[in-house]
This record gives structure tokens, sequence and C-alpha cells, in this order.
């Protein structure tokens, strides 16, 4: 929820950038130096800043899209977008996050909003992260304890690279 706005309001933050999509990538070939891998970080870094400090200013295009969607009478013609098979696939949530950054809570959860997806909770706090993982076992081969271990394996790579770092200019 945002403040700026009476009874608040949510937004969606649109993560996959071209440039946190280069960092994954270099952070998957072996080939990619540590510097190099550093680089694109901080600028996938900047872009998701600058991209979650629009949707929080309200200028994210989720919820307006939704009032529109809304708005639409029983029977009346959908505009053009609503049809396009890139929104239909955009809106479909194969992972769904949500966040609170405070030392105060233990605790809290967010669910799946698709039996082909995941829900992760997650809180960033000062000295640890905590997440919470939900997903439907199915027929899909989605496994919550396999994903927790990948987030856990990527963020323990993004940290030694991290300090290797810190330690090399000290």
């Amino acid at each position: 929820m945002t403040r700026t706005f009476l009874h608040g309001r949510t937004e969606t933050c649109r993560s996959v950038t071209s440039e946190n999509t280069a960092w994954c990538r270099a952070m998957a070939d072996l080939d990619t130096s540590t510097e190099e891998r550093i680089r694109l970080l901080r600028l996938a870094l900047e872009k998701h800043t600058k991209l979650t400090r629009e949707a929080v200013a309200g200028k994210g295009v989720d919820r307006h899209l939704l009032g529109l969607r809304m708005l639409l009478q029983p029977g009346e013609d959908k505009p053009e977008i609503f049809e396009d098979p890139a929104y239909s696939y955009s809106s479909h949530w194969y992972l769904s996050t949500s966040q609170i950054s405070s030392e105060n809570f233990t605790s809290y959860g967010w669910s799946e909003v698709t039996p082909k997806g995941y829900g992760v909770a997650y809180n960033i706090r000062k000295e640890s992260l905590i997440i919470h993982i939900t997903c439907i076992r199915n027929s899909f081969g989605l496994d919550s304890d396999r994903f927790a271990q990948s987030i856990e394996t990527a963020a323990m790579d993004v940290r030694d690279m991290l300090l290797r770092e810190t330690r090399a200019k000290q």
C-alpha cells in the first residue's frame, strides 16, 4: 500500500527487465568475470529501484489497466489491449510476491495465485532475509522446498561475491 493515496493503494512492480535478465545470465555463465557480474547487478538494482519508485508514485500500469477493465459494462466491447495475447500472458502470475521490510514482523504469508505458480512473501531485515514460499504440489511439478533451496543458493552466491569485492577493496 502506498500511503501517498487516500485509503492507500497497491501497484505491481514489474521485476523482469533486460537489466536483471542480463545479470542473471552473467551469474549462470562461468566465463563472466566477478567484476562484470557486479556491474550488471548494480545496473539491475538501479532499474528495479527506478521502477519501484514509479510504482509507489502511482506511475505503474497494472492498476490503471485493472481500473479500465473494471469500468467495462456487460456486453461492452473490450479494447484491443485486453484481447492481446501478450496482455493475457503478462497478467498470469507464475510468481506472485509481496514484501515487508520490518524488524517487527516475525512472519507473514502470501499465497500462489495460479496452480502453476509460486507465492513468495519476504521480509528484508538488517541481518537476515525471511522468505515464505507457497505452491500447490500437483502435476505441474512445483516444489517449494526445491525453490527455497535455489533461492538460498543464489543469495549465498551473491553475498559471497559482494564480500569478496568488499575484502579486495580493503
